[in-house]
C-alpha cells in the first residue's frame, strides 16, 4: 500500500476525509492548528501519526511525527 503523507495528498480534504484517509494507513492524526490559532500540544512524536492544520475545516498543511 502506497501511504500517501505529503502534503499535495491532503491539502483540500476536509477534517473528515483527513481523519478516513489516515484511518486507512493505520496512522492517527491529531489536530495542531485551527483557524490561524496554534493548539496546545504535548511534546509527543508518533511515526504514523499526521499533524493537521486546518482553516474552515479543510486541511492546509500537513506533517508527520
Amino acid at each position: 500500500m502506497i501511504r500517501p503523507i505529503t502534503e499535495s495528498h491532503w491539502i483540500g480534504l476536509t477534517l473528515a476525509e483527513a481523519i478516513d484517509l489516515a484511518k486507512a494507513i493505520d496512522y492517527t492524526h491529531r489536530i495542531v492548528e485551527e483557524d490561524g490559532k496554534s493548539l496546545m500540544l504535548d511534546m509527543s512524536a508518533k511515526s504514523n501519526r499526521v499533524n493537521l492544520r486546518l482553516r474552515n475545516n479543510i486541511v492546509i498543511g500537513v506533517f508527520t511525527g
